[in-house]
């Protein structure tokens, strides 16, 4: 049981630095509705960024957690923003409560991804509303092109933008996870390949490099976030993710809960680790009641945390200041 002594070491290192939780809750998804079907992307931004819904919206898919409205009005909002190459840009709203698209997407890679991967799972389960399914075809169909014209054939991995030879260690995971969701319960060979070439091109030793080329100073984002998106994924086995997930947190689990090191929230850890480390995943919901301002809160983590209350993830952690080393079963 040495990962579970692990996780419970960092879990009450945590704990302790924090206090106890209370019952304030964290702003939840209407919080971010801008009442046409669409969210912004940060508690009081004025910017929609499709890729944080999609994400979103993927978890929900995947927890089945009751979002089956708002996953059809939000794809009503924008399957018909997309633009001719596949791609969407970022959202402003205008005076007139209209919509103007005021900056390109931070990655088009991830950005495509994430659309194949949403409307893979919501025609899967039958979430889209009658009338949507030739739109998001045809969405899926166009996201597929732009891959195509993102994938570097001598390295084999998808770069950010099309102007740039950038490459990003969490947008190519994220393509194979969009590639693993269509090929169905086998790995097939376009993420086979692609995981090869993760391995190959980013993997340094026993770490991994966040980007190609690498960043000059190394920081919590994407330096200490990117590995964690290897989790559960495929890319590495199982035994090596959970060796993984116990190392991490051992080494960054109480940076992470009290967020001295990044003031986001970074739900997407928690989430990658409820099915082997649920006590932390736990103590991450935990960590943000009562809610602070000074917490970066985005809609996919709002998401998130609806995502593991339905799943059972309580927001208690069972490390309070005052209780001693918790037994290991």
């Amino acid at each position: 049981m040495k990962k579970r002594n692990l996780w419970i070491a960092s879990a009450a290192m945590a704990w302790q630095a924090l206090g106890a939780a209370q019952t304030a809750e964290p702003p939840a998804l209407a919080a971010f509705a801008t009442g046409d079907g669409a969210y912004y992307s940060t508690l009081g931004g004025q910017v929609v960024d499709p890729y944080f819904i999609n994400k979103g919206f993927i978890i929900a898919l995947q927890a089945d957690a009751p979002l089956q409205t708002e996953l059809q009005q939000w794809l009503a909002w924008l399957l018909p923003r997309q633009r001719k190459d596949g791609g969407f840009d970022r959202f402003c709203p205008t005076a007139d409560k209209a919509w103007r698209n005021c900056m390109g997407a931070d990655a088009d890679d991830s950005m495509a991804a994430t659309t194949i991967e949403m409307l893979h799972y919501a025609t899967q389960k039958q979430w889209l509303a009658s009338g949507q399914q030739a739109a998001a075809q045809q969405a899926m169909a166009r996201s597929e092109q732009l891959l195509a014209r993102l994938r570097n054939p001598k390295n084999q991995l998808y770069k950010a933008l099309l102007d740039t030879e950038l490459y990003y260690l969490m947008d190519n995971i994220e393509v194979y996870e969009a590639l693993r969701a269509t090929e169905g319960a086998q790995a097939g060979p376009r993420s086979k390949q692609l995981a090869a070439a993760m391995r190959r091109q980013f993997r340094d030793g026993s770490a991994w490099k966040p980007a190609l080329p690498e960043y000059d100073r190394p920081r919590f984002y994407p330096h200490t976030l990117a590995s964690a998106y290897l989790w559960q994924t495929g890319v590495i086995s199982a035994a090596e993710s959970d060796r993984a997930t116990a190392q991490w947190l051992a080494q960054h689990g109480s940076a992470w809960l009290s967020r001295s090191e990044d003031h986001y929230a970074w739900g997407l850890v928690a989430w990658k680790m409820r099915q082997t480390a649920p006590i932390q995943a736990a103590c991450w919901r935990a960590s943000l009641r009562p809610f602070q301002p000074s917490v970066g809160w985005t809609v996919l983590d709002a998401m998130i945390d609806q995502s593991l209350a339905h799943t059972g993830i309580a927001a208690q952690c069972p490390f309070a200041p005052a209780a001693g080393p918790v037994a290991n079963p």
